[in-house]
């Protein structure tokens, strides 16, 4: 029996919309992130740390010993959250391991509630895409609780306080209970589906039953990042900022080395210095693996936390092999290759522009006169960021113009037409610098150290930006598809420069 008193702390808790994070007796707990209709409970003979992994992607759960009375408290809290949203709904959970079988199966009142059970039954069966033997069955039953257990509530005491139950038997088809085995990869897949059909079920649920606060199932996941999501977080985002990826893989001679392969008739291949790097990858990598990303119970932060600490593991990799074939092949896995239907379109542009403008009579801003241009944009949003610190230098380590964090670095040779300034001061500074400021304004880093694969929606971004203040001519277009071109014939090792040549003209 939960005590009265913790009782009437958790109903008062709710009715003033606040969180609850309660421990119950014998290690069990109680959490509900905000004011949601429903709850996910699972009652354990023995504690299961992975079927409990399951309830835990939600924002409302109880998981508790079997051999605690938890009758009256969810009777307290159906009264309490329904006299607000006008309803409630109790999802019973337990495993069941029957072999190799994989049935699903929702125990339900017949004739109620029919969306939410056809949203459990159609989101479990999605589940055949990852398991194809998966079968739901749906039982219309007075009984939804396991067969060794009473019921949470009584029918008459579940209608007074405004609940309505559903049980699910799920199998554990993720653990090999013989060898006592957990299939992680496919664990992560399961919890992930399993955790949207819950929710989209429960916004089945609340969209028909209840006064609806919520525009979108999405709505009912949790946002309160815990500690150990935090420390994940933090620590991820901490190896990628040092790492300063593209600073450590872009070549500090490669002016020069343009010089020597023109001097030699474009014949002799240019040989590259990149800048040493004061980190050891292997023990960076070491670094990764230790994060505790596989406590992180919300889905979708650690769907995004693995992904991004894939992509470091993989540039940290590059890092190791610079000036190899290897770094290609990693590049090639990391950001893949260019899309026949891109390079189709690069292509067309090269044949339907085949001159670039002509420059005779256009203005050029030399490094100088860029820069003291660019320093006003910063200076703008320098007001609007005060604590980051925004800055601007020219150097003769960098070729042409680089972002790094929330500095810009412009080469000493760096020249350009006067027509583009405003665009490229938009592609840099008020878009790749503006997003890691705003970044920088979020409670999760990853927000400003780039999501896995964020370099193709910045790029787009900061072109799209380019054509939003008209800088996007003739040159800039043949040069983006120039680029294409070029990456598309490093990847199947043709000579790039013989391959680029004809098409290069105004480039």
């Amino acid at each position: 029996m939960i005590e009265k008193r913790m009782v009437r702390s958790i109903c008062k808790k709710l009715s003033e919309e606040q969180s609850v994070f309660q421990k119950l007796p014998k290690d069990g707990m109680m959490y509900i992130e905000k004011l949601l209709p429903y709850i996910c409970v699972f009652r354990y003979k023995k504690p299961d740390s992975h079927f409990a992994g399951l309830l835990k992607t939600q924002a409302s759960y109880l998981i508790v010993d079997e051999t605690v009375d938890i009758s009256k408290l969810l009777e307290e809290v159906s009264t309490t959250v329904s006299e607000k949203l006008n309803a409630f709904l109790i999802l019973e959970l337990w495993p069941v391991r029957r072999g190799h079988q994989a049935e699903f199966e929702i125990f339900c009142p017949e004739n109620k509630a029919p969306a939410t059970v056809a949203a459990l039954k159609d989101g479990f069966e999605t589940i055949k895409e990852i398991y194809p033997d998966t079968s739901v069955t749906v039982i219309n039953s007075s009984d939804r609780h396991p067969e060794r257990l009473l019921p949470l509530m009584e029918i008459d005491e579940s209608k007074q306080s405004g609940s309505l139950s559903i049980g699910l038997a799920v199998p554990v088809l993720y653990h090999n209970s013989e060898k006592d085995e957990l299939y992680s990869l496919f664990y992560r897949k399961f919890y992930t589906r399993f955790s949207e059909t819950i929710k989209r079920a429960a916004y089945e649920f609340i969209r028909v039953q209840t006064s609806n606060p919520f525009d979108h199932y999405l709505m009912l996941g949790k946002t309160h990042l815990d500690k150990v999501t935090l420390k994940a977080d933090t620590e991820l985002a901490k190896i990628s900022e040092g790492m300063s990826f593209l600073l450590r893989t872009t070549p500090v001679n490669s002016t020069s080395e343009w010089k020597k392969f023109k001097k030699n008739n474009f014949q002799k291949n240019p040989s590259f210095n990149y800048r040493l790097i004061a980190l050891d990858p292997e023990k960076k990598k070491r670094q990764l693996y230790d994060l505790p990303i596989d406590q992180v119970t919300d889905p979708t932060i650690s769907f995004i936390l693995r992904d991004k600490r894939l992509e470091i593991e993989k540039q940290l990799t590059m890092l190791e092999e610079r000036g190899t074939d290897n770094f290609r092949f990693i590049g090639e896995s990391l950001y893949g290759k260019i899309e026949d239907n891109v390079l189709e379109a690069a292509e067309a542009i090269l044949k339907q522009y085949p001159q670039g403008d002509d420059r005779k009579d256009m203005r050029r801003f030399d490094c100088h006169e860029f820069a003291e241009r660019a320093k006003m944009e910063m200076d703008y949003y320098q007001e609007l960021f005060p604590d980051i610190k925004l800055s601007l230098e020219i150097r003769k380590d960098v070729a042409g113009i680089m972002v790094s964090k929330s500095e810009l670095m412009i080469s000493d040779r760096f020249s350009l037409d006067a027509s583009r300034c405003d665009a490229l001061i938009q592609h840099e500074i008020a878009t790749h610098i503006l997003t890691y400021c705003n970044g920088k304004s979020q409670p999760l880093k990853q927000m400003y150290a780039g999501f896995s694969g964020y370099d193709q929606l910045q790029e787009g971004l900061a072109v799209l930006a380019e054509y939003l203040v008209d800088g996007l001519t003739v040159n800039r277009m043949r040069t983006l598809a120039g680029r294409v071109v070029a990456a598309e014939s490093m990847g199947k090792g043709r000579q790039l420069y013989r391959n680029l040549q004809p098409l290069a003209n105004g480039i």
